[in-house]
């Protein structure tokens, strides 16, 4: 009888006795990552300028180069130009890092830059006879010893620092704030598109029309565009910490920009920015967002119109008489402009230009390099394709609509004029088209960047015919371009060097049509237009520190005998660079820029103001020697351009006394008569300084 084979015990089935049995393994699918979602430009909610890492970036790399270019004494003045001007056998080079300092500059190296040690020296006061009459530095934009230097940000150096330094802040303020205002300002037009915001600041800011000028408009720009940003997070912001910064923001700009007072470039580009707002609001509208904490919004603006109204009217109780005399000059305060006297070089001469004119050549007619210099403009093309794009969507985009609107009123205004009732209406009768040409620019930019970034969230492409069309007419528009600077140039342009100019463009232009579609192709133009803006970096030279200035001979000697006599006036008879030097010694002199009238002083030279209208502007006052035996004390004043004037006088005339001049500079070896009434304090080789007797 067989034994039956017992089964495991399932109790059991663990006992080494036992062997386990594999256990076959399990097969689970590999973890992996979800593929994040890609949601296009033109599908995401709406926002305002994202701070992302690109962008937190973008401003510490601008806020740490303001820094330690600061530090560093880094400006970007030509006030090298006083080793040449007025050599006092030290190093050419002396002050200079790079470059090559300009002559056509003299307004910033000859007149702004003393302006700025004069002020420094006698303790930022709003008197200051040395640089004009009345409170000249409240309105003029110089360091002041008064409220509004809280909105004159660019020169808070010159308090926080020595005059090395200070000067330094200024320039690098003005670049780096302006980059950064600029940037966040495209950052809001475009929907966050970050390179072409990057490059199309890049772009604006180191155009010829700013960098030939010395930046000076990038301190409206900076507080305009920080204006026009503020404003859209008061409309759009829900947060109500949001909408408080804004508030403070919107106050500070609207002031700096309101303060800059140089209405022939406040009223263009207050214009642009007026309608800059407008057409992002229509084009964002949201009346959730919009009627957001409405009654917040309102009383934030409120409160900073009615802080605004209160520091307008403070600062105009200040600076009454001083704008009465501005505002009754001969030059400007008079000037009344109907428009229609047309571009200095052409609306395309930037096309060429910078390939091939510099300061000291370009044609006669287009005055210089300063005002003939603007900005790369795509506007012709961009209205044809604006048009079509209008044609195939049935849909007309209100911020590109409004601008590009804009920038045609302005050239019927520079090109053909307004009646005279509407130029004053419009307040542009303030606005020479000398001076509209470069706020014009600007708009020609602001409307390229929203093109481009309109191009790239409304992909379109035309039919062949329809295509070739257009790429025919843009090989017409840059060969006309080419014939009209060729035409205009007067012989400084030859034929064969348009070729390349016309060529680069014609691409750029081309890319613009809706002809062509390739991704980035908005990138590929702006990057291609900041690429020929590379060259612009080279316009202003580098320096460090003002020793140009500061430690010329001459500067250096007057300074020293002006700490002597602080309160001794000052003349110089001769040349007009002697005096802009010893302006910047501080020392309070007849002669020199006076960026108002100095009534006070010029009564006493013409005691019945019947040569007024010859004083009675901003002007170069120079002054020399006339001593007329049968007729003494004669004074002689009469204008010589339109912001210049010339005294001649007796040195030793007794009205020169009843204004304490006690210091004269001669630029020549003077004749006994001229000196009867002085000693020679110092000779410093053809310069002769004399002092009179007491």
């Amino acid at each position: 009888m067989s034994k039956k084979r017992k089964g495991p015990n399932p109790a059991s089935t663990t006992s080494p006795a036992t062997k386990s049995q594999p256990v076959p393994p399990i097969h689970t699918p590999p973890v992996t990552t979800p593929k994040p979602i890609v949601v296009a430009e033109e599908d995401r909610p709406f926002e305002l300028i994202r701070f992302d890492k690109r962008v937190k970036w973008f401003l510490g790399i601008c806020i740490g180069l303001f820094i330690l270019l600061t530090l560093a004494k880094i400006n970007y003045s030509s006030i090298g130009m006083w080793n040449t001007v007025i050599p006092d056998g030290s190093d050419a080079k002396r002050g200079i890092v790079s470059g090559k300092p300009k002559p056509i500059r003299m307004d910033e190296w000859a007149i702004l830059a003393p302006f700025m040690l004069s002020q420094a020296h006698q303790g930022f006061p709003l008197e200051n006879p040395a640089i004009g009459g009345e409170k000249v530095a409240l309105v003029g934009y110089f360091p002041i010893n008064h409220f509004i230097s809280f909105f004159r940000p660019d020169y808070w150096g010159f308090y926080l620092f020595d005059v090395d330094h200070g000067f330094a802040w200024r320039w690098n303020f003005i670049l780096c704030f302006g980059l950064i205002s600029t940037m966040l300002a495209f950052m809001l037009l475009t929907r966050n598109q970050f390179w072409l915001s990057v490059l199309g600041a890049f772009w604006l800011v180191f155009s010829p029309g700013l960098a030939w000028w010395s930046f000076f408009l990038l301190t409206s720009i900076y507080s305009g565009f920080g204006m026009l940003v503020a404003s859209a997070y008061m409309f759009f912001s829900t947060r109500t910490r949001t909408i408080l910064i804004a508030g403070v923001l919107f106050f500070w700009c609207f002031s700096m920009f309101a303060l800059t007072l140089y209405p022939p470039y406040q009223v263009p580009l207050g214009y642009l920015l007026l309608f800059l707002l407008i057409g992002y609001t229509w084009r964002y509208y949201n009346k959730e967002l919009i009627f957001n904490k409405v009654w917040l919004k309102l009383g934030v603006f409120a409160v900073a119109f009615a802080l605004m109204g209160w520091i307008f009217y403070a600062y105009y109780l200040d600076a009454k008489s001083t704008i009465d005399v501005m505002s009754n000059t001969v030059y400007p305060g008079k000037r009344s402009e109907t428009g229609g006297t047309g571009f200095i070089a052409n609306w395309f001469s930037e096309y060429f230009a910078g390939w091939l004119l510099n300061d000291q050549v370009f044609p006669k007619s287009w005055l210089n390099i300063c005002e003939l210099s603007h900005f790369i403009t795509f506007t012709p093309v961009i209205a044809v394709s604006l048009v079509i794009y209008f044609a195939h969507t049935k849909k007309v985009d209100p911020l590109l609509a409004i601008i590009l609107g804009f920038v045609l009123v302005l050239l019927v205004w520079i090109e053909i004029g307004f009646p005279a009732f509407l130029a004053k209406a419009t307040l542009l009768d303030v606005s020479p088209t000398r001076r509209t040409q470069i706020p014009f620019g600007i708009a020609n930019v602001v409307l390229a960047i929203l093109y481009m970034s309109y191009i790239h969230t409304n992909k379109f492409k035309v039919n062949g015919s329809v295509g070739a069309l257009l790429t025919v007419g843009v090989v017409l528009f840059m060969i006309y371009a080419a014939w009209l600077n060729l035409e205009d140039a007067q012989g400084i342009y030859k034929a064969h060097q348009l070729f390349l100019p016309t060529l680069y463009f014609m691409a750029l232009n081309f890319l613009l049509l809706p002809v062509v579609n390739f991704q980035y192709k908005e990138i590929a133009v702006v990057g291609a237009v900041a690429l020929f803006t590379l060259p612009n970096l080279k316009i202003n030279p580098v320096g460090k520190g003002m020793a140009p200035i500061t430690e010329n001979a001459l500067y250096q000697k007057v300074r020293e005998l002006h700490l002597q006599e602080p309160k001794a006036r000052w003349v110089v008879l001769g040349s007009q660079y002697i005096t802009y030097l010893v302006t910047a010694t501080g020392a309070n002199q007849l002669s020199g820029v006076k960026n108002q009238p100095d009534f006070k002083t010029m009564h006493v030279l013409d005691p019945t103001a019947k040569r007024d209208s010859a004083y009675n502007r901003y002007a170069h006052a120079v002054y020399n020697t006339y001593i007329d035996p049968v007729h003494p004390d004669t004074v002689i004043i009469q204008s010589q351009f339109e912001d210049g004037y010339q005294v001649a006088l007796d040195p030793c005339s007794p009205k020169l006394r009843k204004l304490n001049v006690r210091y004269i500079i001669f630029d020549r070896v003077p004749q006994p008569v001229e000196i009867r009434c002085m000693k020679q304090v110092a000779k410093m080789g053809n310069l002769e300084i004399y002092r009179t007797n007491d």
